[in-house]
């Protein structure tokens, strides 16, 4: 990847990060308005929605839902309203309890911990139209980011390389020692026109899964201890 240290990492939020529960996401908002889903639908529900973002996420007329809260709100109603067995009343539900549903990946916090007690620099960089960092402050996690950078707040979605301008001075960091991990080959791909290279992970659907991070960490040249998975120790 690089020759220089790695001193700081930016990590993608969703699907990197973190990822709803499906199951507690959509069974929750269908059992609120008494609906009954069969067998399956909430994973399948779920599934469809991570799917049409991610194929929307680098599309120019979905752009404007990254860089406006209010365009956000209503584009991600529109796309849930797409998701077949999601009516409007589903949808209204989904869309108010989605933030509730994030959590982290099984070893989102071990990693996010090796790098800070090994002084590395965390960034998170994510296209996104509400405040993510409510997330993190509600599993513990907000002070193990040294920067948030939120494409509705500097102006830039991702693949433009602005927006790990913006990264890199917000961490007084340098782009060949900087790793860039994410999900989205298009979108979080982007950093190499930056400088940036880049670590695209595989991807990867409950949160009670592990992500693949001990390739960061040993990227980063930080103790994998306690955050490989299991037979890879």
């Amino acid at each position: 990847m690089t020759a220089e240290p790695v001193t700081t990492v930016l990590f993608d939020f969703a699907w990197t990060l973190f990822a709803r529960d499906s199951e507690r996401w959509v069974g929750n908002a269908a059992a609120s308005i008494d609906r009954t889903l069969a067998a399956g639908e909430p994973h399948r529900i779920a599934g469809d929605f991570a799917k049409l973002l991610r194929e929307t996420a680098t599309d120019p007329a979905h752009i404007a839902r990254d860089l406006d809260p209010r365009v956000w709100d209503r584009a991600i109603r529109a796309v849930l309203e797409q998701i077949p067995g999601v009516d409007r009343a589903l949808a209204s539900v989904l869309h108010e309890t989605h933030a509730e549903a994030i959590e982290p990946y099984a070893d989102t916090v071990a990693t996010l911990s090796a790098l800070r007690d090994s002084g590395v620099r965390v960034g998170v960089v994510s296209n996104v139209g509400w405040d993510i960092r409510k997330c993190f402050a509600r599993h513990g996690l907000d002070g193990h980011v040294d920067a948030f950078v939120l494409s509705y707040e500097v102006g830039f979605v991702k693949p433009d390389p602005r927006i790990w301008g913006a990264a890199l001075k917000a961490l007084h960091a340098t782009p060949g020692q900087t790793l860039m991990v994410g999900d989205h080959p298009a979108g979080d791909g982007g950093s190499v026109s930056a400088g940036i290279p880049a670590l695209i992970l595989p991807m990867v659907d409950s949160p009670a899964q592990k992500r693949g991070f001990e390739h960061v960490l040993r990227l980063a040249q930080v103790s994998v201890l306690g955050v490989l998975s299991p037979g890879l120790t």
